[in-house]
């Protein structure tokens, strides 16, 4: 799975790693340094399509 990373914003398109494609939906769904992956793994954004197919959460909305 290709991933890019992105900021966290609305006005701008980002990177879905699972549609593999620019959406202006994508939310941080899983950041690689929380998941003791290493310095280098990048975080990973999914489109609101996706989060909802793939029952993905943002991680402002984890608990």
């Amino acid at each position: 799975m290709e991933t890019r990373e992105n900021t966290e914003t609305d006005s701008s398109s980002q990177w879905c790693a699972w549609h593999q494609g620019h959406t202006f939906t994508a939310r941080l769904v899983r950041d690689p340094a929380d998941q003791g992956s290493g310095a280098g793994a990048p975080s990973l954004y999914a489109c609101g399509p996706c989060r909802y197919a793939y029952d993905l959460v943002p991680l402002g909305e984890q608990s």
